[in-house]
């Protein structure tokens, strides 16, 4: 796990790997410091749906929809935060062609560099044992990810840190083949992901 400024050269993007936690600063001179009175979001889909009340009951906001796709989160105001989770791409997936896929994260790069967030993770879809078409469009997805950060790219410098849902939650159980069965194993990944947050502290830690 590496933290990432914004501030930092291009080029130091390529030396990071698909787990990792972003520290950025403001993008603009117009934007706010993330500061203690900035909340911690979270910000996402119905998986994100499903986090909700174990990032709650650590304080943070909640921002998410079933069914929420690019348009979804381009329409959403940004703000300033503290530490944002995102969690998202579950259902801009499906019906993608490889140029699509291969374009994704910079096109959530340019969204999130609009949010002014002290410390940023993007959770990644994962594995669909049950859905072909899901399953190869996240593969393509990861194998999309690992060459924009392996590319030193003024496009990509405000990629959020990724961390792969293949590492984190593949092995839970479902019954559609998308959402994890159980609240137990929605806690688990979100215990997951604040455990990486922690272990680089923010302003009020």
């Amino acid at each position: 796990m590496i933290p990432l400024r914004r501030n930092l050269a291009a080029s130091l993007f390529a030396s990071l790997a698909l787990a990792f936690v972003a520290t950025p600063a403001a993008a603009t001179p117009a934007a706010v410091s993330a500061e203690t009175s900035c909340p911690d979001i979270l910000l996402g889909d119905s998986l994100a749906v499903g986090m909700g009340p174990y990032a709650q009951a650590l304080g943070f906001e909640v921002i998410a929809q079933g069914g929420a796709a690019l348009n979804w989160l381009r329409a959403q105001e940004p703000r300033c935060a503290r530490r944002l989770v995102l969690v998202f791409g579950t259902n801009d997936l499906r019906g993608m062609s490889a140029a699509e896929v291969q374009a994704y994260p910079t096109r959530i790069a340019e969204i999130m560099a609009r949010w002014n967030a002290e410390q940023v993770i993007w959770a990644t879809p994962g594995c669909f044992s049950q859905d072909s078409v899901l399953e190869r469009g996240s593969v393509a997805l990861d194998r999309a990810l690992a060459q924009a950060q392996r590319q030193a790219s003024d496009q990509l410098r405000d990629l959020p840190a990724i961390n792969s849902g293949r590492q984190m939650r593949c092995s839970f159980p479902s019954r559609d083949g998308i959402h994890p069965a159980t609240g137990t194993a929605y806690q688990a990944w979100w215990t997951g992901l604040t455990q990486i947050l922690g272990r680089y502290p923010v302003s009020g830690a």
